[in-house]
């Protein structure tokens, strides 16, 4: 009768098991996220120990070791509650003492944002070491990045960020250059993973304004900050025809880029305003620069991000628009600028960065580390990947090692923190960092560092006079 209860026991261990198996290799499907919890308990210092700066393929590696330990561990229905709570408690406060920081880092190193990407990257680590004295560590927790790629493509990044806090457990989450894929993220994880979600160096407006989240913070400026710093001289320089053409990008950053310029611009009396939408996939620009000839403004604002920029650039020189038109706007990246060429001599608009302008500690750094480690010199958007990786080391210093939401969104409202540009505030409003910016004339370089044309500066203007309007509902 014993052999008969201990084959039946045995019997039903086995099909328990069989069970949790199964259940186990459903929870790595990134719609299951409180399965996924479960069966990721050792994931973070698992990914964590094989992760470098720049390692992708580590988190699938780190779900068949949670997978397997989750096996391990639960036998039984109520050791599955207790893995399910373990897990909840190891991302909050002292029960993280001693463990692994992860950190998911969504850039994009790939598609059209793949130039800003790097930027982000680069920036971001060095940001790190500066930010840690070189040590890596917040208290005795020991930072460690994953990153993953989006490719500047919403669905892509919605799916690294899940698989970054699913698989490899990342606390606190960092990214991405395409404002269409920081807020098809931040729509999910504020409803699903509801991690803290620093975001640089997309810039839409939306991000803390209507599509506003408790759990995103916002070191990178928004468009409306481009707007109030630049829209006022553009109107100034409609003189004659009182015309300005607004030509952007159709997706979420051109939109609200467009739609921020025009806020401001047209409380000048008299501005006419015509809007040339461009979609974002287009790669021949000839028909909407006709489009720009036809209309004859006085003032063209061309609101551009990405790789396709050179192109359209070089065609408008091609079509003579420069000598037609008063182009202003956005001064962008290194590439885009040699793209211009001499074209660009006295054209005067706003710029995000220029690694001459700031005279602080911390671009000193960025600087140097980046002409030692890359021969080059730190372009437009590598400072926001330093002031995004500030602002998480000056938060999880705050709480003392505590990620948990309600801890770190008390520490960062309101703070401030050191970054290339200078002092940068969360506003406790939006959550949106005020931070200097920059009106700018382009010039011969006569050093001979540049064979390009260069940015010298007009005037920073501070936090406070570039403060964009709360559009939070």
């Amino acid at each position: 009768m014993k052999q008969i209860k201990g084959f039946y026991w045995l019997s039903a261990m086995i099909l328990l098991l069989s069970a949790l198996l199964s259940a186990c290799g459903d929870s790595s499907t990134a719609t299951s996220v409180s399965t996924t919890a479960a069966a990721t308990t050792v994931a973070p210092a698992t990914s964590a120990a094989v992760a470098t700066t720049s390692a992708v393929a580590t988190t699938s590696a780190a779900t068949s070791v949670a997978a397997t330990t989750a096996v391990a561990v639960q036998t039984t229905a109520s050791a599955t509650s207790a893995a399910i709570a373990t897990t909840a408690a190891a991302t909050t406060g002292g029960s993280n003492a001693g463990k692994p920081l992860v950190v998911g880092l969504i850039t994009s190193r790939t598609g059209v944002y793949s130039y800003y990407g790097d930027m982000l990257e680069k920036g971001f680590m060095i940001g790190l070491d500066y930010s840690t004295k070189g040590t890596n560590k917040i208290g005795d927790r020991e930072i460690k990045v994953v990153v993953e790629d989006d490719a500047g493509d919403p669905n892509k990044g919605v799916e690294a960020a899940r698989k970054l806090v699913q698989q490899s457990g990342a606390e606190i989450l960092v990214g991405t250059p395409s404002s269409a894929s920081a807020l098809a993220i931040e729509a999910v994880n504020d409803k699903e993973l509801k991690k803290i979600f620093i975001v640089d160096p997309a810039a839409s407006s939306a991000i803390t304004g209507d599509k506003f989240s408790q759990y995103v913070f916002h070191t990178g400026r928004n468009t409306d900050q481009d707007a109030v710093t630049g829209a006022s001289y553009a109107a100034s320089l409609a003189t004659k025809t009182k015309k300005i053409v607004s030509v952007y990008q159709d997706y979420a950053f051109g939109q609200d880029s467009n739609k921020s310029w025009k806020e401001v611009a047209t409380k000048t009396s008299g501005i006419e305003w015509v809007e040339i939408p461009v979609p974002q996939t287009a790669t021949e620009f000839t028909p909407y620069i006709q489009k720009i000839l036809d209309a004859a403004p006085d003032v063209l604002i061309i609101s551009w991000a990405g790789t396709t920029g050179p192109k359209l650039y070089q065609q408008m020189k091609d079509n003579d628009v420069f000598s037609k038109v008063t182009v202003t706007g956005g001064v962008g990246d290194t590439a885009t600028i040699k793209s211009f060429g001499d074209a660009l001599l006295g054209f005067q608009g706003i710029m995000v960065y220029w690694y001459q302008f700031p005279k602080t500690a911390e671009n000193d750094y960025l600087v140097k580390q980046y002409q030692e480690k890359y021969k080059t010199v730190p372009d437009l958007f590598s400072p926001g990947g330093f002031s995004a990786a500030s602002a998480l080391v000056s938060a999880v210093t705050k709480t003392g090692g505590d990620t948990s939401a309600d801890k770190m969104i008390a520490a960062m409202e309101g703070m401030s923190f050191a970054t290339p540009k200078g002092k940068m505030t969360f506003r406790k409003e939006d959550h949106q960092a005020l931070q200097p910016m920059y009106i700018v004339k382009m010039a011969k370089d006569t050093t001979g560092t540049f064979t390009f044309p260069i940015p010298t500066l007009v005037k920073e203007v501070s936090p406070e006079e570039s403060s964009p309007p709360v559009r939070r509902k």
